[in-house]
């Protein structure tokens, strides 16, 4: 190999090196489902990319935001508004709006999605679950109002960060957990709520049983009345009907079969 062609080649090698390198730091690629700020230390955020690759400026950098919707994870610990302390995980689904990336980068810095997750979005999201679980009972949280209360705290907890331009939906609440204290007292309670619900249906059944009583009772007194009137109505027909000509033809009829009846010294004679 020639020194012409050494140079050349190792001159090639240099190029391609500079360019790769070149491309590793002034290139930057966004994800599909994501957006990045574009800033420098010293200039602040600069513009929004969108997913694709895109040529950046020596010393920039970018921060990524959602703008599909990511599930994220929390765990709160808060109080029912009888004094116990339960600790929930909560789940909810996150993007962020496009159009206020800037916003959100101006107010929270450089960090990225799940540092402001741990950050300002669990700050909110405790807020939202501490002032809505402080009207629940322990045995509501852990018992038929758990989907109220996370209707509630999704509604709350969206109202809180939608103004920097955080998008929040669907948050659920897993099950509570408690110290053994508090576990204790819930299982006497539950146990007492459905000794409570069983003397409820006990009674509704007794109640049913009673009422189908009285309406049979009602109904053989109604018979007996209806048949009554019947009864009566019928003597009265009969009695109505029974005038003199009739019982005189019914004695005329009777004389005719049976011959005339004259009675004599205290005997009958019988008069064919």
């Amino acid at each position: 190999m020639s020194f012409k062609t050494f140079v050349t080649l190792v001159g090639t090698f240099i190029v391609a090196l500079i360019v790769i390198i070149g491309l590793f730091i002034f290139t930057e690629r966004v994800p599909e489902g994501k957006v990045a700020v574009v800033y420098s230390p010293s200039g602040g955020a600069k513009e929004v990319l969108n997913p694709g690759w895109h040529l950046i400026g020596l010393g920039e950098k970018t921060t990524e935001y959602p703008t599909r919707i990511q599930t994220m994870k929390n765990n709160v610990t808060v109080s029912t508004n009888d004094g116990k302390r339960i600790k929930m995980s909560a789940r909810y689904e996150l993007k962020v709006d496009k159009s206020k990336v800037l916003k959100i980068f101006r107010e929270l810095g450089s960090q990225d999605i799940e540092g402001i997750q741990e950050g300002y979005l669990y700050t909110k999201l405790f807020k939202a679950s501490r002032e809505t679980i402080s009207k629940y009972s322990l045995l509501d949280v852990y018992g038929t109002k758990t989907t109220e209360a996370s209707e509630k705290i999704n509604n709350d907890f969206a109202k809180k960060v939608a103004p920097l331009g955080f998008i929040v939906s669907d948050v659920t609440l897993g099950t509570p957990s408690a110290d053994a204290q508090t576990q204790a007292a819930i299982d006497d309670r539950v146990k007492a709520s459905q000794e409570t619900e069983k003397l409820k249906i006990q009674l509704a059944n007794e109640k049913i049983v009673a009422e189908k009583k009285k309406t049979i009772a009602e109904g053989d007194a109604q018979k007996k009345l209806i048949e009554a009137n019947a009864e009566a109505k019928s003597n009265e027909i009969i009695s109505d009907s029974i005038n003199d000509k009739v019982l005189k033809k019914m004695e005329m009829d009777a004389r005719m079969k049976h011959g005339w009846v004259t009675t004599q010294a205290g005997s009958a004679i019988a008069n064919p």
